[in-house]
């Protein structure tokens, strides 16, 4: 009698959880704001920062970043003023200025999960590339999309809209395809709850190469791990390494120095812009 009791409140509990994350999807999904493609455009806009070389005669491949859940950090220009240099593009997208989302507010809403989830956020992963295609002097078919945590959790909900054939919840219209993206980069992404892509990534997308954390205790890489391995059985083209003795948020300037979950470590930080310039070499192969 005892262990049907426990194999019952086990089942039961199994069924809470499911339902509990189908429900959480479904709020989200009910008090995200809806605009068209071009309403979307149009309020990111601002918060899009276009870096171009100043050597280019033509249009060149170019690279999206989108931040992770503390907002725009000095190292996102950083990174687009040395690829800048390298001879390619990059758009900086910052999500959280447009929504009047200051420093406080990013760090208590979105790193809680209560403001601008993943899967809201993805409408700006659209946008976005609307943006890079109609920018003069960049290559719309030669793209490179990079998030960092929250913004590598928002590209992989992405994925799972186009795997699945939907639009994120914030879209009414509008195409939603990797048309032009040859790359995906998730950056020490947050791939747990309430994250949507695990197990809804499949074939048809552009290739991932996705950087984790080996001491990683903000977005355990685990996790992703588990997602790259149920994708990759699906169809999926992603390619996953964890980097030895990294924590989240390595290639922070500006990680808080009292903080042991966050430290700099410039050495993986410059094999980071060093691999990001190189795929952007690699698209013109």
């Amino acid at each position: 009698m005892g262990r049907w009791t426990i194999r019952i409140g086990l089942a039961l509990a199994g069924l809470a959880l499911i339902y509990g994350a189908a429900a959480a999807q479904n709020l989200t999904s009910a008090f995200v704001p809806r605009r068209t493609l071009n309403e979307q455009v149009e309020l990111i806009r601002p918060g899009v920062q276009i870096f171009l070389p100043d050597s280019a005669t033509g249009p060149v491949p170019a690279i999206l970043f989108f931040h992770g859940c503390g907002g725009e950090r000095p190292m996102h220009t950083a990174y687009a003023a040395a690829i800048a240099e390298a001879g390619f593009g990059a758009l900086v997208v910052d999500s959280f200025e447009p929504r009047g989302i200051g420093r406080f507010g990013a760090m208590t809403q979105v790193c809680s999960a209560t403001r601008l989830m993943g899967q809201e956020r993805a409408a700006d992963v659209f946008a976005a590339m609307e943006i890079a295609r109609e920018t003069d002097g960049i290559d719309a078919e030669r793209l490179i999309l990079a998030g960092w945590s929250h913004g590598g959790w928002t590209l992989l909900d992405a994925m799972s809209f186009v795997s699945e054939g939907e639009r994120p919840p914030a879209l009414i219209d509008g195409d939603v395809s990797f048309d032009g993206v040859l790359g995906i980069v998730p950056i020490y992404p947050y791939c747990g709850f309430p994250a949507r892509a695990s197990g809804r990534i499949g074939p048809g997308l552009p290739p991932v190469e996705m950087v984790l954390a080996e001491r990683d205790m903000v977005a355990p890489h685990a996790d992703c791990e588990r997602l790259a391995r149920q994708a990759i059985e699906a169809g999926a083209e992603i390619d996953y390494a964890v980097w030895d003795g990294v924590t989240h948020a390595f290639d922070d300037t500006d990680a808080p120095a009292i903080d042991p979950r966050m430290t700099y470590d410039a050495e993986a930080a410059a094999r980071l812009r060093a691999r990001l310039i190189e795929m952007l070499g690699e698209t013109q192969d």
